[in-house]
């Protein structure tokens, strides 16, 4: 059913099926012939409109008539009918529509036809774009009227809309747009009862976008000057309503009023002459006065439409308050923005709280904030959250479906301590969710969350972007040049370019993204795992992520990035006690990496990625903690998550030079395990491969640890059933301890316990000097591994030429300090070799190029291969009589007496029988002396060569 209203000498007519001024009523019945669907009895009713009532409006005699293509819905008790036009009569003031429909006693109608649907109940829909068209003043299609009608009888509707009343004095205005201040719901479906024909339900429109078409099939464009109409449901306006304008240039204009209104049911109220506003926001912005009208009308540009910016805006100390939503496109064209705050308790503050949605894409591009130059900050712009509920801040608060390109930000972000609910913040976008870009923005401003919640909830930090929430996001060539420093208990998730990325979403990437700054969690952070409800999972004990990059990883990849920040976590993480007052129970440990902190769902790959700075742990009486140059910890409830670091798709390697290190404030009392890895600190997790990776790192324990274990690796801390290839580490490795029962296993390529080993190690080559200092539990160190265990561990094609020592790297690289004799076990190849169970896995084409500094007469503890052997008597046997170990004839072994270990006796290996007396620690249980060169073969046998280096491939 149509609608149209027509102006005649005593007010306002109210019509259907006529234009607006050019109304030809047909006197004489016209009769069609309709076409039954087949369904039910056919039959017909005669309808007749509800007038509308004399208002505020100006509404006088009217009537209603209609239309020869109108049609309305039947309700027959099962399915709406469409009934049409079959004749008019009574200047088409009386319809006769017909159809088919089930006999029954009463029939529910609505019209128009279109505005009526069936689920379980009958919904009426009051349109949120009403269309007018031609001479017409008013959308019928959205002036929905209903009866309850018996059968045989004749329908009167009743109307169920009100309407606004809007006067056009130009001819340039493209849209009209409604909404009230306080939010109302104005639009959308109304649920009708079939019982007593009443509407119950709250519609979810709140704004209506009234546009014009010279003609059904025609384009849309400029209204004509004149009156028109907005049809919306019955109802209150607190505080008034705004009307925002829209010309064909793109201008905008905004008119409201502030007193409430009543919008009564078939009548409304009369908003004059609109378009007579003084200020319109051009699609150009030069002034500080047209920035400030753009944030007010700024939600209502739609997508596609777009505002530029023609100048720079000094704001000249202005409190801005965030655009609630922007669906549009914001173009800076490089100018900047400057000398302004934004001190916002919303839920999203930014510029802008919210950019895009599910269904809008958006775009805010190449705009500097907080700078008059572009090139410093301008001491005076500043972001700050300063409510209870602040959930995301940032430039933009939350972006969605949407694009932020070339935004340069120096504006300090701050969560203040009001803030008390989980939430993410950052230098450019608090939350990402799907489908977002960000790209090539630059943070050149301190991101500083001093909220103090502490819920569980984990909480997100980042220089780039806080969290990504959703799927299918990217955030490529950004830069973050802005400290990220947490004091919030709650923030678990810290990052230089992203603080939590994704996790249980897919689909993201980070690429080509630098971050220069500190990434510094100095706050005693908490996560939980016993109620099921973390983020990274049930189960999970390393929950608290800080990464040059990302602090948590999801199914995500981070491609081509680089870490040149210094990455720290400078305060304990709370464990137990200290928060029993919340009610919950935590377990939970921190883990470090210069790419990422916790890699924790499969699908997560790095590639091709860069740390250079340092990734420093300072304990207070610390829970256990991880460190990798690239990876804190890959993990997940069940252990068993896909993840992969490898070289890039060009070939670029990811790489660690950053010195990885444990600092002590004060000395530690607990027992706990740190691990350390030049790429990954710990891989629990049976499914992560490590390739094509390089450690320039180097790696230092504490100088004051009382008690605990520490795992180091040059490429991988502890291993857990992770497959490492083509990796080299050059970097020095020392457990330092000093206390009671420190114990360590350190390995040039992986360290680790037994039982913690790697399933597959392969061409993997360590120069860097592996040692452990002052241990007093029982401890190994290895040139490629700490501990090889035979039935879980292939070892393959891998080169140690890297210096093997008992001595005190604090002197690197004299180590001349003097070590005595402990459970230290050395080994060129291995600390230990643990045969728990028969042997099958083997090592085979390994190399030992190194010199074994032990400076202790008692050699029992160092080998030339490994340092012990443990487990049962089963035997062991490495190399094959195809593939044999070798020993490159450059080998050294250097040792003092007992008596006086500082005295050096060097042996040169140059002959299988030079070699036999320090192949194993254990030496009088594996060689006989009286016929060199032999073993005991029911514990060990040997396949061994002398080789040079050119036959090593070592040259």
């Amino acid at each position: 059913m149509r609608k149209y209203m027509k102006y005649i000498a005593a007010g306002l007519v109210i019509m259907i099926g006529a234009s607006c001024e050019k109304i030809q009523e047909t006197t004489e019945n016209e009769i069609k012939e309709i076409a039954y669907d087949g369904y039910g009895v056919p039959m017909s009713f005669k309808a007749k409109g509800q007038d509308v009532m004399k208002s505020d409006i100006d509404v006088g005699a009217s009537a209603i008539v209609w239309d020869s293509d109108d049609a309305i819905a039947i309700y027959d008790g099962s399915q709406l009918r469409e009934f049409s036009v079959s004749s008019r009569s009574n200047g088409n003031k009386i319809a006769t529509f017909s159809g088919s429909a089930a006999d029954v006693s009463t029939y529910y109608s609505v019209t128009p036809y279109s505005a009526a649907t069936l689920d379980t109940d009958i919904k009426v829909t009051i349109p949120a774009t009403q269309t007018v068209i031609g001479d017409h003043c008013v959308d019928g299609e959205a002036m929905v009227a209903t009866a309850t009608v018996a059968a045989g009888a004749d329908i009167s509707f009743t109307n169920q809309f009100s309407l606004l009343k809007i006067s056009l004095s130009g001819s340039d205005i493209v849209s009209v747009t409604l909404t009230g201040k306080s939010d109302e719901a104005i639009c959308g479906e109304k649920v009708l009862s079939t019982s007593d024909g009443t509407f119950s339900g709250t519609p979810e429109g709140k704004t209506i976008n009234l546009v014009y078409k010279a003609s059904k099939e025609g384009a849309y464009g400029a209204f004509p000057s004149g009156d028109y109409f907005v049809v919306l449901w019955p109802g209150e306006f607190t505080n008034g309503f705004k009307l925002i304008m829209t010309k064909s240039d793109g201008s905008k204009a905004i008119k409201s009023t502030s007193a409430d209104v009543t919008f009564a049911l078939n009548s409304g109220a009369n908003a004059s002459t609109i378009d007579d506003v003084t200020t319109w926001v051009p699609n150009t912005i030069t002034t500080a006065n047209q920035l400030k009208m753009w944030r007010r009308v700024a939600e209502y540009y739609t997508e596609g439409e777009e505002v530029k910016l023609g100048a720079d805006i000094n704001l000249e100390g202005y409190v801005w308050e965030p655009v609630s939503s922007y669906f549009g496109i914001f173009d800076g064209q490089n100018h900047k923005i400057y000398n302004f705050t934004i001190n916002s308790d919303a839920s999203r503050v930014g510029f802008i709280s919210t950019l895009g949605n599910a269904d809008n894409a958006a775009t805010l591009k190449d705009v500097v904030f907080g700078s008059s130059n572009g090139t410093s900050a301008d001491g005076a712009s500043s972001i700050n959250a300063t409510g209870a509920n602040s959930q995301y801040v940032a430039v933009v608060g939350y972006v969605r479906n949407s694009i932020v390109s070339g935004v340069k930000n120096f504006m300090p972000v701050t969560a203040s301590t009001d803030v008390n609910r989980s939430h993410a913040i950052a230098g450019i976008v608090g939350s990402v969710n799907s489908n977002g870009l960000v790209e090539n923005c630059i943070n050149n401003a301190a991101i500083t969350d001093n909220s103090t919640y502490a819920n569980f909830a984990g909480s997100a930090i980042g220089g780039i972007v806080g969290q990504i929430n959703g799927s299918n996001s990217q955030i490529n060539g950004s830069t973050n040049n802005g400290d990220v420093i947490n004091y919030c208990p709650d923030v678990c998730y810290v990052g230089g370019i992203v603080g939590l990325g994704g996790v249980g979403q897919s689909g993201n990437v980070i690429e080509n993204c630098l971050n220069t700054a500190t990434v510094n969690n100095a706050a005693a952070s908490l996560q939980h795992i016993s109620d099921g409800t973390c983020k990274l999972g049930d189960g999970v004990e390393w929950q608290i992520g800080v990464g040059g990059i990302v602090g948590v990883m999801g199914n995500m990849s981070i491609i081509k990035c680089s870490n040149e920040g210094v990455i720290n976590q400078s305060k304990k993480v709370v464990e137990g006690s200290a928060y029993t007052a919340l009610g919950k129970e935590t377990d939970t440990r921190p883990a470090l990496g210069g790419i990422a902190g916790v890699a924790c769902r499969s699908g997560a790959t790095i590639k091709g990625c860069t740390n250079s700075n340092n990734v420093r742990y300072i304990s207070e009486d610390q829970d256990s903690a991880a460190m990798g140059g690239i990876l804190g910890v890959a993990v997940n409830s069940g252990k068993t998550c896909s993840v992969l670091i490898t070289k890039a798709d060009d070939g670029t390697r990811t790489t660690n030079s950053g010195k990885l290190s444990e600092q002590d404030s004060g000395g530690v009392a607990t027992s706990y395990s740190m691990y350390i890895g030049g790429i990954v600190g710990l891989g629990a997790s049976s499914n992560l491969t490590v390739s094509y990776c390089d450690n320039s790192g180097n790696i230092r324990s504490k100088q004051s640890q009382n008690a605990g274990n520490f795992r180091f690796g040059g490429i991988m801390g502890t291993a857990e059933g992770a497959s490492i290839d083509n990796c080299t580490n050059s970097g020095y490795i020392q457990a330092h301890g000093g206390g009671t029962s420190v114990g360590a296993q350190v390995g040039g390529i992986c360290g680790g316990p037994n039982g913690q080993d790697a399933a597959a190690v392969t061409n993997c080559v360590n120069t860097g000097t592996v040692g452990i200092y002052k241990a007093k539990n029982d401890s190994y160190a290895g040139g490629i591994l700490a501990c090889w265990t035979t039935n879980k561990t292939t070892v393959t094609n891998c080169i140690n030429k890297g210096l093997i020592t008992a001595g005190n790297m604090n002197s690197y690289p004299t180590y001349r300090s003097v070590q005595t004799n402990q459970n230290i076990y050395y080994g060129g190849l291995f600390g230990k070799v643990h045969n728990n169970s028969a042997q099958t896995k083997n090592v085979t084409g390994c190399y030992v190029a190194c010199d074994m500094l032990v400076r202790s007469g008692n050699l029992k503890y160092k080998g030339i291969i490994f340092g012990k052997l443990s487990g049962s008597s089963k035997a062991v046997t490495i190399g094959t009589s195809e593939s044999p170990v070798g020993i490159v004839n450059t080998t050294t072994v250097t040792y003092g007496t007992d008596a006086n270990p500082s005295v050096n006796t060097v042996n040169s290996i140059t002959s299988l029988n030079e070699a036999y007396p320090f192949l194993s620690g254990d030496t009088s249980s594996f060689y006989s002396s009286s016929s060199p060169g032999s073993t005991d073969e029911s514990m060990l046998k040997y396949y061994l060569q002398i080789v040079t280096p050119a036959t090593a491939g070592i040259e």
